[in-house]
């Protein structure tokens, strides 16, 4: 035998050689989930890999399929014990943990999918078992569209099911908010290493899910860069997470529609949000329709409806759930809209807009006198009835 598996130091006591092995083979250049299932396949277990050495993995190279960069890296005989360390040490920094393929603690459902992670490095709370629902989308969607993700996340989330997306700008970003307004949970899944938040304007955001709010994860070692590759890559776990993928806004060639494409091969149910034939962002939700692909998402009930889970009495008769997204352009939604009264609250608060200067929701809703939540509500159905902007940050004109 080559090298032999330590049991290392953790934060929260000495961590099991399985963990070693996982974070050392899976910090190798090169060696992704398939090939760490075929390591694993070949000799028994990953830490019966690890336990017979890099020399052994590189006669065995051919056979396992190894890229050109492994077998360069393995064959410079690193101490692969040293290297789990390092990742290990740098996941506890940020607060995270490990998770196996075969732990009870991983998803159930991510496990079935076609190149399932052999890990996750997760900060935050991981159910094994979980109703979850991903929405996805353009990182530079439209107002409207950011507006429709915080409401469909918000709807989820008070329903009681985890809103699964990627972390990224614009529907990501909306969707993971919008369930924190929920008061509910949400997963962030990287593309980058758990210790490289990406976008870093989303930093804050990622520490609230881990801190409560949810989960942040990446299958990929620590100090990994969010390299334009592991974003597919990216996309397959958060299709993989979930039992339904709503497409939000996104182009026909759009990170959106690979996750799309993911939870097709990995029978997940599949639902779109129907949007202006002229806008860019909303040709991939409407060419999935119209292939049959997906099932039109009028709004957060639709979905729960076609998955036959608990529909609460609100979104059932919450007119902006419903109607949000139900025609099939903007121009044809906001006089569907603008027909609807103002209740009182949304009354108040856009009298309280300033056209010129924009104001925060947490501002609005104390001079409202309402919840937060309810007042990104309201103001949501304001900006879908074309009576309201919002800027980043949750700052919001009059129209």
């Amino acid at each position: 035998m080559g090298q032999h598996s330590h049991r290392l130091a953790d934060a929260a006591g000495p961590v099991g050689p399985d963990v070693v092995a996982a974070c050392a083979l899976s910090s190798v250049p090169g060696l992704g989930a398939t090939a760490l299932a075929r390591i694993a396949a070949r000799f028994g277990s990953l830490r019966q890999a690890m336990e017979e050495g890099p020399a052994v993995l590189v006669d065995a190279a051919g056979d396992l399929e190894l890229r050109p960069q492994a077998r360069q890296y393995l064959a410079e005989q690193p101490h692969l014990p040293d290297l789990a360390a390092w990742a290990l040490r740098a996941a506890r920094e940020v607060g995270a943990r490990v998770v196996l393929f075969d732990d009870e603690a991983f998803p159930a459902r991510l496990r079935e999918i076609r190149n399932p992670p052999r890990l996750l490095y997760v900060r935050g709370t991981l159910q094994a078992a979980a109703r979850r629902i991903a929405l996805v989308g353009s990182r530079e969607a439209d107002e409207a569209g950011m507006a429709l993700a915080r409401v469909f996340a918000d709807g989820f989330a008070r329903a009681g099911v985890e809103v699964i997306s990627g972390g990224a700008r614009g529907i990501d970003t909306a969707a993971h908010e919008g369930a924190l307004w929920g008061e509910g949970h949400s997963i962030a899944v990287l593309g980058s290493g758990i210790d490289v938040p990406y976008p870093a304007s989303n930093r804050n955001l990622f520490d609230r899910l881990a801190n409560g709010g949810g989960a942040v994860v990446s299958e990929f070692p620590p100090g990994t860069q969010p390299t334009a590759g592991n974003f597919p890559r990216r996309n397959r776990i958060v299709a993989g997470l979930s039992d339904a993928v709503v497409v939000v806004r996104a182009a026909l060639r759009s990170g959106a529609l690979i996750t799309a494409d993911h939870a097709l091969e990995q029978g997940t149910a599949l639902f779109a949000v129907p949007g202006d034939p002229d806008q860019r962002k909303a040709e991939g939700p409407n060419a999935l329709l119209r292939a049959g692909q997906a099932l039109v998402a009028t709004g957060p009930a639709d979905v729960l409806r076609e998955l036959e889970w608990p529909i609460p009495a609100f979104l059932e008769t919450n007119e902006a759930s419903r109607t949000a997204p139900a025609a099939s352009n903007a121009a044809q939604v906001r006089p569907k809209a603008e027909r609807q009264p103002l209740d009182a609250a949304g009354a108040k608060l856009w009298r309280l807009l300033d056209e010129s200067t924009p104001a925060h929701v947490d501002d609005l809703a104390l001079r409202a006198q309402i919840p937060a939540r309810e007042a990104l509500g309201k103001l949501a159905e304001l900006e879908l009835k074309g009576m309201a902007l919002q800027r980043p940050g949750k700052y919001f004109l009059r129209r």
